[in-house]
C-alpha cells in the first residue's frame, strides 16, 4: 500500500499480557498496517520478555519496540508519523539506577510470590490508594526489595508505560515522569491528596526523591533524535504520554458513558466503568479505582484465566481434545462451538437437567490473592457433583459456564444490574464464542454489544495520541453488530442455579475436591 507523506499518520502500541501489538493509522482512524508479536514467538527467536516468575525484562521489551519502529520506517518510507502513543499492562514499577538502567525485571500482576507479601498491606490500603490486592504489586515489590536490601541502588521509579514512553524521548533521568492515571494504578498514590502517598512510600523505605514527577494524561514530547537520524518519517513525531489498557478500553469501544460497562474477554479479562464525578466508590475489595483527572475515574475489576482457560483445557486434557487443537496446541473454538450448539439443541427438551448435571468449572485466578479465603489459592478445575459420564463437549460447555459465572460475580462486585444498561465486550472469547455471549446475556439479563471490527487498545491509544496533539478532534464512530439479547426467563433461572453452585465453591473452596487433569477422570 502506497501512502502519501502529506497524509500524516499515527502509531499506536499496546503491550499486553500475551504480546505486543503495533498499528499504523491515518488521521481518520483507518489501519494501514498491523504488527503483532507474541511473547511466545519472540521467545522462539531468542528474546525472552516474561521470565518464569511472571516478571518482565523491561530492557528486552523496550528494544523490541524500538526494532519494530525501525522496521516500520523501512516498510513505509513515505509516511509522516505525527504522533506515537503507548498503552500497557499495569500495575508495575520499573526501578532505575543512577545510570538509567533497570536494576531488575518489572514485577507484574501475575508475580508468583505476591501472596506472601500481601499480609503487609495496611488495613486502609484500598481506601487510601484505590487499589485491590493485585493492584498492590508495586507496593509489594518495594517491600520485597527492602527486605532483600536492594533499594540502595534505586535512584528513580516509574510505571512500565511511562518508562516506555520516556525511552522514546531524549529526556534526562531527572525528568522522568508518571501520568496521573498510571500513578493512581500503582498502589502508591493517595486518592485523598491526589499525590504520591508519603506514608506508604516511607514504609517501603524508598526515598521521596526517587518518585517521578506527575503529569496529566496526554503530555507530548519530541521523539528521540536517534529515530529522526534513522528515518525522515520521524522528523515531526511527538510521543504522547499514555495510560494502562484498562483506561484506553473506553476509547477502543467508542463509548464514554457511565451507564455502559466495558469489558474484555481475551487472554486475561476485565470489567470497567467510567465515573464522571469526584466521588470514589468502593463496593467491594475487588474494585480498583483509577484516577484520570480531578473529576473522571475508572472503576475496574481485572481478572485472569479467561482465554487462558482454553489453553489450560488443551494442555491438561490432551487426549480428550486431540481432535480439537491446531498445530500450536490451541483449541479450535469454532469447531467446539458448533458441536456445543448441536449438543444443546439435542438436549433442548430437558435443558435444565443437562445443565445442572454438568461439572462445575472454577477458573484459577493466577497470582491474585483476593476474595474470601484467598481466591488466588484455588487451583482451577472441575468439580463433579456425582458420577456422570461427561465427554469433551460437556467439559467445554462447563468451562464456558464457569467463565460466565466469573464475569457475573465480578459484575456483582462492580455494580447492581439496575445501574447499567449494557455491556460492550472486546477480545477473543467475545468474538469467537457465541455460547459465552448467549449464556452471559441471559444470566445478567442485559444486552451485550460486540464490535464489528476489533478496535484494539493499540488503535485507541494511537487515535488518542492524535487527539492530544490536536490533529484529530474526535474518535471515529465504532461499528457494532446487532446486540446479543437475553433469552427466555427459564434459561436465566437455570443459569442462576449454576451460579449459586459456583459461589458456594468460591466461598468455601476447601470443602471441594477440584480435579485438574484427565488422569483423574473417567470420561468416554
Amino acid at each position: 500500500m502506497k501512502i502519501l507523506a502529506k497524509s500524516g499518520c499515527s502509531i499506536g502500541i499496546d503491550v499486553g499480557s500475551s504480546g505486543i501489538r503495533l498499528l499504523l493509522l491515518n488521521t481518520r482512524g483507518e489501519k494501514l498496517t498491523t504488527e503483532i508479536m507474541t511473547y511466545r514467538e519472540l521467545q522462539e527467536q531468542g528474546t525472552i520478555i516474561w521470565d518464569n516468575e511472571k516478571r518482565i525484562n523491561i530492557i528486552a521489551l523496550a528494544e523490541t519496540i524500538e526494532n519494530q519502529l525501525i522496521l516500520l520506517s523501512r516498510n513505509f518510507p513515505e509516511v509522516r508519523i505525527m504522533s506515537l502513543g503507548i498503552s500497557s499492562i499495569g500495575p508495575s514499577l520499573v526501578l532505575l539506577s543512577k545510570d538509567s538502567k533497570p536494576i531488575m525485571h518489572a514485577f507484574t500482576y501475575a508475580y508468583q510470590s505476591a501472596q506472601e507479601y500481601v499480609k503487609h498491606l495496611p488495613a486502609d490500603f484500598q481506601e487510601k490508594t484505590g487499589s485491590i490486592y493485585s493492584g498492590a504489586l508495586p507496593f509489594v515489590q518495594l517491600l520485597k526489595m527492602k527486605e532483600e536490601d536492594l533499594l540502595y541502588s534505586c535512584y528513580k521509579i516509574t510505571s512500565i508505560n511511562d518508562y516506555l514512553v520516556w525511552t522514546m524521548t531524549d529526556l534526562q533521568l531527572e525528568e522522568i515522569f508518571s501520568t496521573i492515571p498510571n500513578a493512581s494504578y500503582t498502589g502508591l498514590y493517595s486518592l485523598i491528596q491526589s499525590e504520591w502517598d508519603q506514608e506508604l512510600i516511607q514504609k517501603t523505605g524508598l526515598s521521596s526523591s526517587a518518585l517521578p514527577r506527575l503529569i496529566p494524561l496526554g503530555n507530548s514530547f519530541p521523539l528521540k533524535s536517534k529515530f529522526k537520524q534513522i528515518s525522515k518519517i520521524f522528523k515531526d513525531t511527538l510521543v504522547v504520554s499514555g495510560a494502562i489498557d484498562g483506561i484506553d478500553a473506553f476509547w477502543a469501544t467508542g463509548v464514554e458513558k457511565e451507564d455502559i460497562i466495558v469489558g474484555s474477554a481475551s487472554t486475561t479479562g476485565a470489567l470497567r466503568r467510567l465515573r464522571k464525578t469526584p466521588k470514589k466508590k468502593f463496593g467491594s475489595q475487588l474494585v480498583q479505582c483509577c484516577q484520570i483527572n480531578e473529576s473522571l475515574w475508572v472503576e475496574l475489576i481485572p481478572f485472569n484465566n479467561v482465554g487462558t482457560s482454553f489453553e489450560w483445557l488443551a494442555n491438561n486434557f490432551k487426549s480428550l481434545f486431540s481432535n480439537y487443537v491446531d498445530k500450536w496446541n490451541q483449541l479450535n473454538i469454532e469447531k467446539l462451538e458448533l458441536e456445543s450448539s448441536n449438543k444443546l439443541k439435542e438436549v433442548s427438551t430437558n435443558l435444565e437437567s443437562y445443565l445442572l448435571k454438568l461439572p462445575i468449572y472454577f477458573p484459577y485466578i493466577e497470582g491474585e490473592p483476593r476474595g474470601p479465603n484467598g481466591r488466588g489459592k484455588i487451583k482451577g478445575g472441575f468439580i463433579f457433583k456425582k458420577e456422570y459420564p461427561s465427554n469433551c463437549i460437556d467439559l467445554y460447555i462447563s468451562v464456558i459456564v464457569g467463565i460466565v459465572n466469573m464475569f457475573y460475580h465480578n459484575l456483582e462486585m462492580l455494580d447492581p444490574p439496575d445501574d447499567y444498561r449494557e455491556i460492550r465486550l472486546t477480545g477473543l472469547i467475545a468474538r469467537k464464542s457465541r455460547l459465552f455471549l448467549r449464556l452471559f446475556a441471559s444470566l445478567i439479563n442485559k444486552k451485550i454489544i460486540i464490535l464489528k471490527t476489533e478496535q484494539s487498545v493499540a488503535w485507541a491509544t494511537g487515535m488518542r495520541a492524535l487527539i492530544f496533539i490536536k490533529i484529530l478532534e474526535k474518535m471515529p464512530k465504532v461499528a457494532t453488530f446487532e446486540p446479543i439479547l437475553p433469552e427466555e426467563s427459564e434459561m436465566q433461572e437455570y443459569l442462576i442455579s449454576l451460579y449459586k453452585e459456583y459461589m458456594e465453591v468460591y466461598i468455601s473452596p476447601d470443602s471441594y475436591h477440584i480435579l485438574t487433569s484427565e488422569k483423574e477422570l473417567k470420561i468416554s
